[in-house]
């Protein structure tokens, strides 16, 4: 599913020097080349990007941690509100909460050779930032199938190749632990998953990363057939289903507790209409955060998956201490906060 032998061009259509004389004068040097290195993003669209790309407005979080991994976090120029990893963002200038909701005339003012942004960016707000000159890379990020490739554009547009082979390679060595661990079960040995996201009784199809991480991870979503992405069911739904397993999604700016999350775990394993799931008589509830399943870490997220899903057959692996080396390698600091629970 994720190893991927030719990742140096996935996603690169083709890469074209463009060279150009600018005689400002008699005797004048003239210009350094510039290079532009065409991408084939998430929405199947090319697009042009200067490269190196030196300025960089990044609407969602995932990707601005990726950035920041290879080494490039000074080309950060805008970011989401949500882009607060690593900690030295704070000082970057906010463009907007998410992609859904870009400050388009600030980004404007900011003059980035590109904007990322995912799925949330409308094609009218797209349009908008391509119509000034900017080259505009939609993508993927949760899909966790979409982390190599785009890391591998990244470093291709930003000159820092060897450092994204780096950085793919330290994804790649867990999710080969994981695929070789789960390979092999029957249909009976995978625990059937009610993930709750966000909201009671919301959950994610097959549509959604969502249940891409819990199938990688070796369980069986309850809700994968479910016709729209995020429907909501009732408790008798999910009563009829029997969950061995439920995982509560939470969203974080980085200011959750343990307290907070024990809270709200002891809601579910309180609530009237999950009473007798399995899920909740074996005490099998578990809450993540969206940092440590989105982008880069989302690695992390699914090791602790597959740590809930099958604890005999990742007894050995400590995805907390995996968590703590990804960050310490990639952005010399401590890993600090709540990210799962318990």
């Amino acid at each position: 599913m994720y190893m991927n032998k030719n990742r140096r061009i996935t996603g690169v259509l083709v890469c074209l020097c463009l060279f150009s004389l600018s005689l400002t004068g008699c005797g004048e040097e003239a210009t350094a080349p510039s290079e532009t290195v065409t991408i084939v993003d998430y929405t199947g669209q090319s697009v042009d990007v200067p490269c190196p790309v030196e300025r960089i407005v990044i609407l969602t979080s995932p990707a601005s941690e990726i950035i920041c991994a290879l080494g490039a976090g000074d080309r950060i120029v805008g970011r989401s509100s949500y882009s607060i990893f690593p900690p030295y963002l704070d000082d970057v200038p906010v463009v907007g909460k998410s992609s859904y909701t870009p400050n388009i005339e600030l980004i404007l003012e900011l003059e980035p050779d590109v904007v990322i942004a995912d799925g949330m960016l409308s094609d009218d707000n797209r349009e908008k930032i391509e119509t000034a000159g900017i080259s505009v890379m939609v993508e993927g990020i949760r899909d966790p199938a979409r982390i190599t490739s785009f890391v591998t554009n990244l470093g291709l547009i930003l000159d820092k190749e060897e450092r994204a082979e780096e950085l793919i390679t330290f994804i790649e060595q867990y999710q080969t632990i994981i695929q070789e661990r789960t390979a092999d079960l029957e249909p009976e040995d995978k625990p059937v998953v009610f993930y709750e996201y966000i909201k009671p009784y919301r959950t994610a199809s097959c549509e959604t990363s969502i249940h891409n991480h819990i199938t990688a991870a070796g369980g069986m979503n309850i809700a994968g057939a479910e016709p729209v992405p995020y429907p909501t069911m009732s408790s008798e739904w999910v009563v009829e289903r029997d969950p061995e397993v439920i995982i509560r999604h939470c969203v974080s700016r980085g200011d959750l507790t343990t307290a907070a999350m024990k809270e709200m775990r002891d809601e579910i394993l309180s609530r009237p209409g999950l009473c007798g799931v399995r899920a909740v008589e074996n005490d099998r509830v578990y809450l993540i955060t969206n940092y440590a399943l989105d982008g880069l870490r989302s690695v992390v997220g699914e090791l602790y998956l597959a740590k809930w899903f099958h604890p005999a057959l990742f007894e050995d692996i400590d995805p907390g201490a995996v968590h703590r080396d990804l960050v310490q390698k990639f952005y010399g600091l401590e890993l600090e906060g709540v990210y799962v629970y318990p």
